[in-house]
């Protein structure tokens, strides 16, 4: 068994080459040295916010913090940007609006005041769309096809049983159905 990366650990390996102690740190505070009195400081990310609330300038501020495997900020008190959107626009017009990012790196875990305001999921997600971050397609982890592959398969569609189509691409035949009528891979023409 694998012992913790943490250099004097000795535990046994948990996640990422880390013991459940070090892991834990990491994914609470990003930090998996991160020390006893900064874990019993559990109001320091929010403070952080307060102190972060009058920046002023236009790069993107990372959140120093943990952060979900996806890189956007986390915290137990809420979503970050959510936090610091309301420190400067006030409370949300309505509980269905979010936090969006003007810069697109939401992603990147950016808590920069200037670059949150308030938006409806399609606002948001038509800024998404705009700053190209939007994981779809092939750019989505799972993604057996490429664009190529589904151009491919809607030309054969009628001609070629999808049954043999889902064989050729080792994908389910529903997949090619979905394709075929546009349910899947709706943004390739």
């Amino acid at each position: 068994m694998m012992k913790c990366i943490v250099l004097g650990c000795g535990r046994h390996s948990l996640a990422r080459g880390w013991c459940k102690l070090h892991y834990e740190r990491w994914r609470r505070f990003g930090d998996p040295k991160a020390s006893v009195r900064a874990i019993s400081a559990r109001g320091a990310p929010l403070a952080w916010l307060h102190a972060h609330k009058d920046h002023v300038g236009d790069k993107c501020v990372p959140w120093p913090f943990a952060r979900f495997p996806d890189g956007r900020a986390h915290m137990r008190a809420g979503k970050p940007t959510r936090i610091m959107c309301e420190l400067i626009h006030g409370a949300a017009p309505s509980p269905r609006h979010e936090a969006a990012h003007s810069c697109g790196n939401g992603h990147l875990a950016c808590v920069n005041p200037r670059h949150l305001r308030w938006a409806t999921a399609d606002e948001n997600a038509a800024d998404k769309e705009g700053h190209g971050t939007v994981v779809r397609g092939q750019r989505h982890h799972a993604a057996k096809l490429n664009e190529a592959d589904v151009i491919v398969i809607r030309n054969l569609a009628g001609t070629v049983p999808q049954s043999r189509l889902a064989n050729n691409y080792g994908v389910r035949t529903s997949c090619i159905s979905k394709i075929v009528n546009r349910q899947a891979w709706g943004h390739i023409p």
